[in-house]
């Protein structure tokens, strides 16, 4: 069986890409294509992967057919199918690993190449989406945010300087562990400009009806000023469930204006994160891994 990976990662329109595909599996599986909701994967495997994946390098020889068993039992239930789709950003790691040790994804390799083994004699291809700094940023601290009583805002842009781990060191990692003819990486920006292509890649020949207002509007909105204000003066009162029920609800508040978004504004900052991912990029392209970008 082919099976398509996508790894994320995390504030890249991966809930976007996981709800189209969820809403169109009949079109899907018509064309021979199959696909689990992102809970069922994360009940039924990631969270299994992610307390077997610090044991794989001593006891392999128990945890990737536990984990096999796992992922075929997945795959079973679609039936008639010729290609697997596999998607949840946590494959790839964590938003808070990366704060904890400053850098992008820092197990991604190691974890990839387990999924590698445990997928061993499948016809896989793995999929990755970049974002330019400012904008990951700023996203992935404010999911930090959702979940109550994260690092400062400047802290936590401290850990990921200019200087620091990047996307072109994870991209090369991913190419080493799985093949740079088995990895495909697009930017945010590329996917923004026309999200059937990547539909188009991740299931050809398929006829996708896209609610595209879902993406304009964001699935999973970020906080605002507004509301990562409220969050903060409720930490003290409130138990970690009770916050993060509480800023899914502020997420999707409707504040009045003027409710500004979180940004960073150091104009030699900015022009630092944009230098490293246009060279990102075409480090990236030298390494001979497809790569779609604007």
């Amino acid at each position: 069986m082919k099976v398509l990976v996508h790894l994320g990662v995390h504030k890249t329109a991966t809930t976007f890409i996981q709800s189209q595909l969820a809403n169109n599996r009949q079109a899907l599986a018509a064309k021979g294509f199959g696909v689990a909701g992102i809970w069922a994967v994360r009940r039924r495997f990631t969270s299994l992967f992610d307390r077997l994946a610090w044991f794989d390098p001593v006891w392999r020889s128990v945890t990737r057919p536990t984990l096999r068993r796992k992922l075929d039992k997945l795959m079973a239930e679609h039936q008639g199918i010729d290609t697997f789709l596999l998607s949840d950003e946590n494959l790839a790691g964590t938003i808070a690993a990366n704060y904890l040790f400053g850098r992008l994804y820092p197990w991604a390799a190691m974890r990839t190449k387990i999924l590698k083994g445990v997928l061993a004699g499948h016809d896989t291809h793995y999929f990755l989406c970049i974002r330019r700094y400012p904008d990951y940023l700023v996203s992935s601290w404010l999911q930090l945010a959702s979940k109550g009583r994260p690092p400062a805002f400047e802290k936590y842009i401290e850990k990921f300087s200019p200087e620091s781990r990047g996307w072109a060191e994870l991209v090369s990692e991913l190419a080493d562990a799985v093949g740079r003819d088995r990895l495909t990486v697009w930017t945010y920006d590329w996917f923004s400009d026309d999200p059937r292509r990547v539909f188009e890649m991740l299931a050809p020949g398929t006829d996708f009806v896209l609610a595209e207002e879902e993406l304009k509007r964001e699935i999973l909105p970020s906080l605002t000023v507004k509301g990562l204000n409220v969050i903060s003066l409720l930490e003290e009162h409130l138990t970690k469930g009770e916050l993060k029920r509480m800023s899914r609800f502020v997420r999707n508040f409707d504040f009045d204006e003027p409710n500004p978004k979180l940004e960073i504004t150091d104009p030699a900052l900015l022009s630092a994160y944009d230098a490293k991912f246009r060279t990102d990029l075409d480090r990236i392209r030298a390494l001979g891994v497809e790569l779609h970008a604007s």
